[in-house]
This record gives C-alpha cells, sequence and structure tokens, in this order.
C-alpha cells in the first residue's frame, strides 16, 4: 500500500497520475478512480469486468449484479475524461443500489478485485481523493485491506488530504493485513527556485522568491499568484490580498468543488471570515454574518472539517483560512454590497474591541463614504504608524484618505500629499513620487517652515536618485536663498537641506563644497546634541572622503560614524538607511571590507522588513562590492543580482548598468572571462561613454580583456575611462587598480616604457592614499615593467594580504610561483619550494572563496612546480611498475582519485600525480577530463 497525503494543490493528484503511468509502462494492470461522495466507479469495476477471463471467475449471479449496477457507468470511470484539479471537491453522489444488494454488492466487487489480480496478474488500485469517499468505499476498502485472498498481487496507490478525512478511512488505511507492506509518502513544498520554473515566468530572482514565499512552496497557488500581474505585495495580515481578475477566476475555479458544499449559512461564515482577516476570533463571526450564535458555531465546525478554515488549537479565539489566495477568492465572491456592510460590522467590532488605527484602517477603507472626516482621520493616523515600517499599506490609505477629503481641507491636504509623497518615495515609486512635491500650492510670502524644508529636501533627494543633480542642486539652493533672506532661518531649519546638498554636491564632484556642508551640519548637531543628525553628517563625510582619496579623514570618519549606527537600534535606524548606503560605500572603498558588509547587509534587512526599497540599489551593490573584494564571489553574484531588479523596478539606469558589472567581475573569478565578457559588455552599453560609473565599469571590462588576451582592447578601455574621469579625486581611490591593468596591458604588448610609467602613477597615487590594498596594486603594476619582478610581487601579496582583497592576493601569489619557479638560480630546490608554498597558498585561498577560475590556474602551477622538482631517492627505490601509458589513463577513466591508483599500484600517490603530470603534458592537456577526451579508447577494459 502507497498513502500520499498532503494539502490541497500539493501535487498529490499528479504524482498519483505519474505513479499509475509508471505502473502501466511496467507491465501492471492499473485500475483507476477518483472518490466523489457515492461513487461507484472508485474501484474500476467496469475495467475489471473487461479484463480477459475475470468475469468468468466469479459466479453467474454476481456477475448478472455487477453489470446491472455498473452498465449504466460504462466508459465514464473517474479519470477516463482527463485528471480533475488538485483542488476538485466531491460530486454529487450518484444513485446506488437498493439497501438491500449494497452488502453483496461489497462482497462480489471484492471478488472481483481479487480474481483481476489472480492468475499471475500485477493488479495496482490507483485511488484518488479519498477524503471524499462515503461509507460503503470505505468499507469495501477495508475488506481489501484486513482481508488479502492467497496467491494475489495487489498493490494499492492512494492519495488523501490528511485534514479531511473520516476517522472511519482513518482507521481502514492505519492498520492494513501484515501481507502488506506499506509506504507512506508526505508531500511537502516545493524546493526553492521552482517557482520561476512552474509559474512559466520569466521572473527575477527576487519575484520567484516572494512567489515561493507567498504560495508557501505549493504548485497550486504558485500558478494562480503567477497570473496576477505587477508586483504582489500582501498588505499585512489584515487586508486581503489584492490580486488580478485573471488570477481570481483561475483560483476560484479550482476552488469552486469544494465550496460547493457549502450551505447558506456556512458561506456567510465563510465571508465573515475572509472579511475579518488572515487570523480572526471566531466570537466576532456571528454579528458580521448577522447569523445566530449556534448556526455560525455549527458552520464553522464544518469548515473546519472541509478545511476551508483552521483553527489554531494553542489559541482558542484564533482561526484562519487555510491559504491567502482562498481567502481573497472568497472577499472577493462576496457581493459588493454585502461586503462593504460587513466591513462596517467588523470595523464597529474591532474599534469595541479596543482595536488601534492600524487594525481598523483596513475595514474603514472599504466603507468609508466621500465627506467622512472621521475616516480621513483615522486613515491618516493609521498610515503615520506604519510609514516607516510598512509604506505600502501606509501609500494605499493615504491615498484613500485624500480621495475622502472635501474641496475645504486644502490644508489637509497639504499635510497628505506631503506623506504620500514620503511613502511613495519609500517602496521606490520615484517618479510618481517626483511629481507630488510639484503639487503642493505654497504661498509666495510665507517664511519656510520645517515642513517646508523637509519637503524641499525630500523632492532633491528623489531628484538625485533619479539622477537629475541638477535639478537637485537649484531646489536646494534656492530653498536655502529663502532661509537665508528671512529672518527665522537657522541652522535647525536648513541642516536637512545643507546634507542632502553636500550629497549632490559629492556626485557633482565639488568635494571641498561638500565636506564645508556636512562640517557645518556636525557643529550643529554636535551643539544641539542630535544623534541622529550627527550621524548622517558624519557618514556625509566619510562619503566625501572616500572619494577625495583623503585616507585620513576617511579612516577618521568611518570609525566614528560606524560606532554610531552600531550603537543605533533598528527603529531608529530605519529613517537612515540613505547614510547606511553611503557609509558601506565609503568603508568599501577605504578597505574596511567586513565593516561595510556588516552594515549594508543590516541596511538591507530593515529595508526589505520595513519597505524602504529606494535605498536597495546602493545597498546591494555596495554588499556585492565588498563581497567580491574578500572573495564572497557567491555573496557578490546574489547581491549584484538583487540590486539589478531593484534598479529596473524603480527605473534607474545607471545602477543598472552598474550591477552588471559587479556580477561580470564576480563571473570573471569563478568562471572565467569568456563567461563574464557579455555580461561586461552589456554594462558598459547599457550606463554609455561617460561619467563614474561608466569608467568603473569599463575598468572591470579592461581586466577580462586582459585575461582574455587582448591587451591592446584593454589598454583603449583603461585610456577612456580615465578621460572621462578627469577629475584628480573622483575615483582617487580606486586609480591604482586601473593603473595596474593598463601596466600589465603595455607589458604583454612589448612597450616596457609605457608600462614603466602606468607604474609610476600607480605607485604616485597609492603613497598619497596609503591602503595597503592599492599599493598592492601599485606594486603589482611595478612587477609587470621591471626584469626582476619577485620583489615588487611579495610587496603585492603582502599588501593584498593586509588590505582584505583575497582574490588579488590569490593572482598576486600565483603570479609569484610562476615567477620563482622560472629563475635560474643555484639553490633551484630551494626556489621551487618556494614557489610551491605559494602555489598551495593560492590554492587554499581560491578554494575558500569558490573561485573556480583561480582555483584551476593554481591546480596548473601546483603540477608545473611538480614536473620540474627532482625526485626524492626513496621515490626512486619504488619506480611506478613497468606499464603502458593507457593503464593508469583506464584508472584515471573509471574515476579513481591519485590515492586510489597508488593504492592499487603500491606506490606513492607522488609517483602517480609525477607519472599523470607527464601523461598531460605529451596529451597536451590540463585536466583529467580532457585527457580522457583526448583518448577516447582508455575506457576501461571488458568487464573491469
Amino acid at each position: 500500500m502507497l498513502e500520499i497525503t498532503g494539502d490541497p494543490g500539493i501535487g498529490k493528484t499528479r504524482l498519483l497520475t505519474e505513479w499509475s503511468g509508471l505502473a502501466e509502462r511496467a507491465g501492471l494492470t492499473v485500475l483507476s478512480g477518483r472518490a466523489a461522495g457515492a461513487d461507484r466507479q472508485l474501484f474500476g469495476v467496469v475495467r475489471a469486468l473487461e479484463l480477459p477471463g475475470v468475469a468468468e471467475a466469479i459466479c453467474a449471479d454476481d456477475r448478472a449484479l455487477l453489470l446491472r449496477c455498473f452498465a449504466t457507468a460504462h466508459g465514464k470511470e473517474a479519470g477516463d475524461g482527463g485528471e480533475p484539479g488538485p483542488g476538485e471537491g466531491p460530486d454529487r453522489p450518484a444513485p446506488g443500489p437498493p439497501d438491500r444488494d449494497r452488502a453483496r454488492l461489497r462482497r462480489c466487487i471484492a471478488d472481483l478485485l481479487w480474481a483481476a489480480a489472480g492468475d499471475g496478474r500485477r493488479l495496482a488500485l490507483s485511488l484518488d481523493d479519498l477524503q471524499w469517499a462515503d461509507d460503503e468505499s470505505v468499507e469495501l476498502l477495508s475488506d481489501l485491506l484486513r482481508h488479502p485472498r492467497p496467491g494475489t498481487s495487489l498493490i494499492l496507490a492512494c492519495s488523501v488530504r490528511p485534514r479531511q478525512r473520516s476517522s472511519a478511512l482513518t482507521a481502514c488505511l492505519a492498520d492494513p493485513d501484515d501481507a502488506f507492506r506499506v509506504e507512506r509518502l508526505r508531500l511537502g513544498p516545493l524546493p526553492r527556485g521552482t517557482a520561476g520554473e512552474l509559474s512559466g515566468l520569466d521572473a527575477t530572482a527576487e519575484q520567484q522568491r516572494f512567489l515561493y514565499e507567498a504560495a508557501d512552496g505549493n504548485p497550486l497557488y504558485l500558478r494562480v499568484l503567477s497570473r496576477s500581474p505587477g508586483p504582489l505585495v500582501p498588505p499585512g495580515g489584515i487586508a486581503p490580498w489584492v490580486l488580478s481578475d485573471e488570477a481570481v477566476m483561475a483560483a476560484a475555479t479550482v476552488v469552486a468543488r469544494e465550496l460547493a458544499p457549502v450551505d447558506a449559512v456556512e458561506q456567510d461564515v465563510l465571508r465573515a471570515a475572509a472579511v475579518l482577516g488572515e487570523e480572526f476570533d471566531p466570537a466576532h463571526l456571528a454579528e458580521l454574518a448577522d447569523r445566530n450564535p449556534v448556526s455560525t458555531t455549527r458552520a464553522l465546525d464544518r469548515l473546519i472539517a472541509l478545511d476551508l478554515v483552521r483553527a489554531d488549537h494553542t489559541q482558542v479565539r484564533r482561526c484562519r483560512l487555510r491559504h491567502p489566495v482562498l481567502r481573497a477568492v472568497v472577499h472577493r465572491g462576496a457581493p459588493h454590497g454585502w461586503r462593504r456592510a460587513a466591513h462596517a460590522r467588523a470595523d464597529r467590532v474591532v474599534r469595541e474591541a479596543g482595536a488601534d488605527p492600524v487594525h481598523r484602517a483596513p475595514h474603514v477603507a472599504r466603507c468609508a463614504e466621500p465627506g467622512d472626516q472621521d475616516a480621513v482621520r483615522l486613515l491618516t493616523e493609521a498610515a503615520e504608524q506604519v510609514c516607516d515600517t510598512d509604506p505600502v499599506a501606509a501609500a494605499s490609505w493615504l491615498r484613500l484618505a485624500l480621495s475622502l477629503i472635501r474641496e475645504d481641507g486644502e490644508g489637509l491636504r497639504v499635510r497628505l500629499t506631503t506623506s504620500l509623497a514620503r511613502s511613495l518615495g519609500a517602496i521606490g515609486q520615484l517618479r510618481e513620487c517626483r511629481e507630488l512635491p510639484r503639487r503642493i500650492p505654497r504661498p509666495p510670502d510665507a517664511p519656510p517652515t520645517r515642513v517646508d524644508t523637509e519637503l524641499v529636501a525630500f523632492h532633491a533627494m528623489v531628484e538625485r536618485h533619479l539622477g537629475d543633480y541638477s535639478r537637485a542642486e537649484s531646489l536646494l539652493t534656492a530653498e536655502l536663498a529663502l532661509l537665508a533672506e528671512g529672518e527665522g532661518g537657522g541652522a535647525e531649519l536648513s541642516s536637512p537641506l545643507r546634507l542632502e546638498l553636500s550629497t549632490v554636491s559629492l556626485l557633482r564632484r565639488a568635494f571641498p563644497r561638500s565636506r564645508a556642508l556636512a562640517e557645518e551640519v556636525l557643529r550643529h548637531a554636535t551643539e544641539v546634541h542630535d544623534r541622529h543628525l550627527r550621524m548622517a553628517a558624519t557618514a556625509r563625510l566619510t562619503h566625501c572622503s572616500a572619494f577625495a582619496g583623503d585616507v585620513p579623514a576617511l579612516l577618521h570618519r568611518a570609525r566614528e560614524a560606524g560606532a554610531l549606527v552600531d550603537s543605533t537600534g533598528d527603529t531608529e535606524l530605519t529613517p537612515h538607511l540613505d547614510t547606511v548606503s553611503q557609509l558601506g560605500w565609503a568603508e568599501a572603498l577605504a578597505e574596511r571590507h567586513h565593516d561595510a558588509l556588516r552594515h549594508t547587509a543590516r541596511g538591507i534587512r530593515l529595508a526589505r522588513t520595513t519597505g524602504q526599497l529606494f535605498v536597495l540599489p546602493y545597498l546591494g551593490l555596495a554588499h556585492a562590492y565588498a563581497s567580491v573584494s574578500v572573495g564572497r564571489l557567491t555573496d557578490a553574484l546574489r547581491s549584484a543580482e538583487a540590486a539589478e531588479e531593484d534598479a529596473h523596478r524603480m527605473g534607474r539606469p545607471a545602477l543598472l548598468g552598474f550591477a552588471p558589472a559587479l556580477r561580470a567581475w564576480a563571473t570573471a573569478l569563478l568562471d572565467g572571462p569568456d563567461v563574464a565578457t557579455p555580461i561586461a559588455e552589456r554594462a558598459v552599453q547599457e550606463l554609455g561613454a561617460g561619467g563614474r560609473l561608466w569608467a568603473v565599469t569599463a575598468g572591470v571590462l579592461a581586466d577580462i580583456r586582459l585575461d582574455q588576451g587582448r591587451p591592446g582592447e584593454s589598454l583603449e578601455l583603461i585610456r577612456s575611462a580615465m578621460e572621462h574621469d578627469r577629475h584628480p579625486g573622483t575615483a582617487r581611490s580606486i586609480t591604482p587598480i586601473w593603473y595596474s591593468h593598463a601596466a600589465r596591458s603595455a607589458a604583454t604588448l612589448g612597450d616596457s616604457d609605457q608600462a614603466a610609467e602606468w607604474a609610476r602613477r600607480a605607485s604616485f597615487d597609492a603613497d598619497l592614499l596609503g591602503l595597503p590594498g592599492q599599493r598592492g596594486y601599485a606594486a603589482l603594476a611595478r612587477a609587470h615593467s621591471t626584469p626582476d619582478p619577485v620583489g615588487p610581487l611579495r610587496e603585492a601579496v603582502s599588501g593584498f594580504q593586509t588590505g582584505g582583497l583575497v582574490p588579488m592576493e590569490c593572482r598576486a601569489r600565483l603570479l609569484l610561483a610562476t615567477e620563482l619557479a622560472s629563475r635560474g638560480s643555484r639553490d633551484q630546490t630551494h626556489e621551487l619550494d618556494q614557489a610551491l608554498e605559494q602555489a598551495n597558498r593560492a590554492k587554499s585561498l581560491a578554494d575558500a572563496s569558490v573561485a573556480r577560475r583561480l582555483y584551476r590556474d593554481a591546480v596548473d602551477v601546483q603540477r608545473r612546480l611538480g614536473a620540474r622538482r627532482p625526485r626524492p631517492a626513496r621515490e626512486a627505490e619504488t619506480p611506478l611498475p613497468e606499464m603502458s601509458e593507457r593503464e593508469p589513463v583506464r584508472m584515471v577513466a573509471l574515476g579513481m582519485s591519485n590515492n586510489d591508483i597508488a593504492r592499487l599500484l603500491v606506490v606513492s600517490p607522488k609517483t602517480v600525480e609525477a607519472h599523470l603530470t607527464r601523461i598531460f603534458r605529451k596529451a597536451g592537456v590540463r585536466s583529467r577530463v580532457a585527457l580522457v577526451a583526448a583518448l577516447p579508447n582508455a575506457g576501461p577494459e571488458p568487464g573491469l
């Protein structure tokens, strides 16, 4: 017996269908049926009667009874007309035989089935949705399981919903005869990562993650949710999900048969539950459903038995509908007028129970009338309470509140429009958010207020995020001019404006102005003991120092800002995530990579949990940059992909191009330059030729071109990047990287003078910076431009190791190993030992970083070094036995390791490794797979 259990829609029917197909292909006789109330076709009687010799095996009277009862159903068994959906329920019961014949009919069907399982046949019964089976069918099934016939072969495979089966069915399946071998399979959620494949959507990884979590890994709900266009963001546990009409129709079709047996009272109770929320108190159902308590309780018990409602047995007064999709279908299916009245009653009930505005708002939003000032006030209060934690809900309630205001409420309209703009900005709808501040009227002669200055600062921030730095600067300078003209314009009002103008000035490469503005704000914050303002100003100074290349100030400010962020709780930090993103980038450029990773990871977590989506691309890119720098390459890929999705959703073209550049950087280290090339080329094309981000992206592509053996193109890209990034401080913190690539390109092209000039530039900038990692790049540039590169390569290894740049340390060690091995000194063994030590360390670093390309390079260097080392005397005493070269190759083809081959041949693993290295060199290959492919006749001997 195979029992398949699981929730509705989890895939029981599909699995049972696949199993039945496998059984038929294996030569079994499969009788399929599906329970649907008193459906007598469950056990496949008609098909069993058609099997050769089966009908003749039972007596004539029994055969006549079966033919009489099943003649009208011939050819119409369950399963013959196509497989019903996984969420369907019982059909209307079919008429059965007279009561006096029921017991005899059960015996006749049992005899027929056992006859079909005899005479050497292997019979399989495939029974779907057994939870809908009637009592007669359960009794027959019990007889089959408890009284097997000798000399027969029967496999019973069934699917059942555990929450909906009767106690009789549970007892029947729990205790079959010992002759049955029992397998019980409980289906759980699908594995993560299957959402895109199942839904058929070209969804991003983030969308697939959300679909999976929203559907709880249930394939039925995954298909339904994937039919809802646009971002599906559930507004908490109070309001039902807003699904598209297509999605609701698809879900309603699937659950229609489950809802068919629900009577009028049960339907009202189910709708009342959908109105109340994801979780609800059953005590409120009677009033909402407008039914008496006794009938409401009876209906609730019935809904729980049908698994439409689930009770929380740990909390007596808590129930919920089975899934939010089911709730959305039930809620949408209620008549519009009934639904509005039910939400009005729900608001009254929860208000009397002491609910706060946030829990009342979803009900008020569905029953409020235009001009209802109480509703406007409540929706506004609710939005203010959740604006930092759930800006999606806040924006929805603010939109509705604005639509309810009469014309005479202009002052309130301005305040709500301002709040709506902030909420839209938080969730990344920047283009719509950009238009709202322009609609807010402002008296021409009125002095600026705190609300005015904060709104202008916010408007400028939106323009900055959209890339319009000029517009942002003009807004800020105009407002600061108004403050200067008035008498009440102090530092308190101007600080938000100066803080934002400092950031805009930095992006416009006006570093002295940016620093001066941030220092003014910091002085004011220190005087008034405003800790959050001090944190924001210090982070801006850190960011400015990073771009200006002022490393001493950068390190000092980074420590100070990091301490302020670390000592700020999550709730207080949530409104300052833009500050966290700027600090993260500054720390990454200061080679404080682990601090950058810690702060950006925290910022990403807070942004996602609170809906502050506008800052996600910046945080994700900073996290990706720091991750690839320290060798966390898979983390870098995930962060860059998520940032690219966020930038695409918010319409941020510059970031949309920079994200693939970081992906290409990580991919080149993971899988090599050829795999990374199309990603980097797309990034350069997305950004266009110009600007700081294009220059950095071109530098990534230049490194990839160099690894591809295209030094001329690499050098041209570096020159273009430097030409487009002329300001001396714009990218000072990373210019040694570019100069190192250029020096290597020039050296590869044979231009030693040009390589030396690039190395000189790299050293000059690296000495100014004083960062160990950048000094490592400068040393690498000198190594490419000097006849004796060993010394500079040792400096490069030391610099990269101190700076925590793991992939670059790995690269430098491999170059040093190769150079040491090529030196022809008298103490050659010592040089080879040093080279092997560097290669071994590089291999360990590459392995820890999962840098597959660098790992392969390290293995190749190890093999070349091993082939050059003198063989120890002890190995000369145990030479490889006389054999053809084909013999060890055959062992490699079998998948045997060097240790396995050594044990078989009774030699040391080093001897085997040396022998295989010679074979690799002779065959012109670099891997075991390539060796086997090059020698196709090196397979195992017959019978081996």
